[in-house]
């Protein structure tokens, strides 16, 4: 915790900070993807931001980017706003300023729909959002510092009026992810030298404590100069005294830990509600009428499982765009004669990546029609969303065999990217499943318990390239871990030159992406990948089986652990090979496998497993897992 000598004695205040974070349009705690009640959301919180504000003399509330979009009811909230038919402000907003926030920040996701959207939002919120790195030079999009003044009250009772400055951040790649919509409207500066400079004109401007909102994870200590994550060199600048995170979806610090980094008190509230970050601060005021911070800790807040399930006053605005939500995912979009699951898509090929894959391919060889690149062999590159992460045992789809509804389709893609192409050789191809295979730890020879997947780096930057096959050889380090790459059987040369498809997230140079992918496009105006995957779920039955792509090299004797839900158990029993074995509980209700590296055929793909029915009860009886097995 951040401790100052300074005895000035004569006026002392002590301040609460509280702060959201990533709440993604999650306003209820319902889970749309699995349609069941969740822990989480704007209205669970609404009771620990009351009762902070009865306990604590003076406290402010902040939110710290993506708000507006990320589930379906958020989606379809803005798609009605877009539409222009009625229904009053965005529900999102409409929570939010039933708890009276005082300031906020802008986050990537702010601008996936658009500036026209976004702006139509920003003037149904009751308090001022600032961004000081992601500007719009033509019509100012928000003020790049607040300057709050707030009356508090002194430990002996005084009121006082304090300027409280505000300055917000966010990844300047933001003006990369939604190029389509953003490109020559918005300039994306630096983290770290926007907030430096904002917060010297905050001083400037009379402020007594600064508030940095930085929709940003930790990072390094010294980032590269526009760096997606910068939170550590921002809690190392003089002029901020207290510092909250997000864009990662990490909750810090953790418990019993000191919120402090780097000296200034610091939180980071997790995602969709599942925390509340409070920062107490403690300032003094000098004989010559200068407050300043003299102590200052941040924590995390949680709500228990056991207490009310929401506030009703929060969650009324919602209402009704909540069974507007539900009635709009239970419509079918198609129908599959095959189970479709996730839960191994990071350990073999997998059906519901090769679902997304095919849905992808047909629309872009529409694109292709009459373009010289039509003459080039395709590619398609997918990643598993779906795959745990964050999310834990609830993160994984699991789909039975029969209708595939709207909700369905959402939790295949949940974002509103769109379909992108770019030429690509052999070097870029290697780079790019590089970087995927990044995901694994490495492991060593000859050892059979050791982890597999990196908990660090989130399911989604392991890419498949549907169409090539290649080698994974874990136990080398990462960056020359891929081999054997071929197409159509023969090995890619040097000069091959292939067109890729993929989200126009990734084709900025997001995630494993290579830098040199940047620009390459051949198509700009694409459909949305929700669109061309409802294409192909409706246009006939589908039957997803995965092709054999990528496998694990043969390391005899050795094997390494992953987690996965446990009615994996089924699909696992069903493979009917020694390379994939159930163990037993592992954590936060997921199961641990073992996979053994075994001859480099490996396991076969995984396409199918008797199964429960998708984010439900089980429909049919899953097979029984023993409490260990040895591969």
């Amino acid at each position: 915790m951040l401790q100052d000598s300074w005895a000035g004695q004569s006026e002392r205040i002590a301040l609460r900070l509280l702060g959201t974070t990533d709440l993604h349009g999650h306003v209820l705690p319902w889970d749309y993807l699995t349609d069941r009640h969740a822990p989480l959301g704007l209205s669970r919180l609404a009771p620990l931001i009351r009762d902070h504000r009865r306990r604590a003399a003076n406290t402010l509330l902040f939110d710290n980017g993506d708000f507006l979009h990320g589930n379906p009811m958020a989606d379809a909230e803005s798609a009605r706003l877009a539409q222009g038919t009625g229904g009053g402000p965005h529900a999102m907003a409409a929570a939010m300023n039933g708890l009276g926030y005082d300031a906020g920040t802008l986050g990537n996701h702010e601008f996936n729909h658009g500036l026209g959207l976004l702006r139509r939002v920003l003037g149904q919120l009751g308090h001022p959002v600032t961004s000081a790195n992601l500007t719009c030079p033509a019509t100012p999009l928000a003020p790049e510092g607040l300057l709050l003044r707030r009356r508090l009250r002194t430990r002996d009772g005084k009121m006082r009026v304090l300027r409280i400055g505000v300055v917000g951040v966010a990844p300047p790649q933001t003006v990369e992810w939604d190029r389509m919509r953003l490109a020559g409207r918005i300039a994306a500066g630096d983290i770290v030298a926007q907030a430096r400079a904002q917060a010297g004109a905050l001083r400037r401007r009379g402020a007594d404590i600064v508030v940095a909102l930085a929709h940003c994870g930790t990072g390094p200590e010294r980032p590269l100069p526009g760096a997606e994550n910068a939170g550590r060199a921002l809690a190392a600048l003089p002029g901020i005294d207290a510092l909250f995170l997000g864009h990662t979806h990490a909750a810090h610090p953790a418990p019993g830990a000191p919120g402090v980094l780097r000296g200034t008190p610091m939180v980071q509230p997790g995602r969709f509600g599942s925390h509340l970050g409070v920062i107490d601060l403690e300032l003094h005021r000098s004989a010559r009428g200068r407050w300043r911070v003299v102590y200052g800790t941040g924590r995390l807040d949680t709500v228990a499982r056991t207490g009310p399930p929401h506030d009703p006053a929060t969650a009324a605005p919602a209402q009704r765009a909540h069974l507007r939500t539900r009635r709009l995912l239970r419509r079918p979009v198609g129908h599959t004669t095959l189970p479709i699951t996730s839960h191994f898509a990071l350990v073999a090929p997998d059906a519901s990546l090769q679902l997304i894959a095919d849905a992808w391919r047909a629309a872009a060889r529409r694109l292709l029609v009459g373009r010289p690149e039509a003459a080039l062999p395709l590619l398609v590159a997918v990643s598993p969303f779906r795959s745990g992460g964050h999310a834990g045992a609830e993160g994984y789809l699991s789909l039975p065999p029969g209708p595939v509804t709207e909700r369905h389709l959402r939790a295949l893609q949940p974002h509103p990217d769109r379909l992108c192409l770019s030429v690509v050789r052999r070097a870029e191809l290697l780079a790019w499943l590089e970087g995927g295979a990044a995901t694994f730890c490495q492991v060593l020879p000859q050892r059979r318990d050791q982890r597999l997947i990196d908990p660090r780096r989130p399911p989604y930057g392991f890419d498949v390239i549907d169409g090539l096959s290649w080698r994974i050889d874990p136990s080398r380090p990462a960056g020359a871990r891929i081999g054997d790459l071929r197409h159509a059987g023969r090995p890619v040369g040097p000069e091959d030159r292939f067109v890729v498809a993929t989200s126009s997230h990734r084709l900025t140079g997001t995630g494993p992406l290579p830098q040199g992918l940047r620009g390459g496009r051949v198509a700009v105006e694409a459909p949305s990948l929700r669109a061309a995957l409802r294409a192909h779920l409706s246009a006939a039955p589908v039957t997803p089986r995965p092709r054999r792509s990528w496998r694990f090299a043969a390391l005899p004797g050795t094997a390494a652990w992953f987690e996965a839900p446990p009615e994996a158990c089924a699909a696992a029993l069903l493979i009917g090979s020694r390379d994939i074995a159930p163990l037993g509980l592992g954590d936060d209700g997921l199961y641990r496998y073992r996979l053994r590296f075994g001859p480099e055929s490996g396991p076969p793909p995984i396409d199918s497993a008797p199964r429960l029915g998708y984010g439900g009860p089980a429909r049919t009886r899953t097979p029984r897992c023993p409490a260990a097995m040895t591969p």
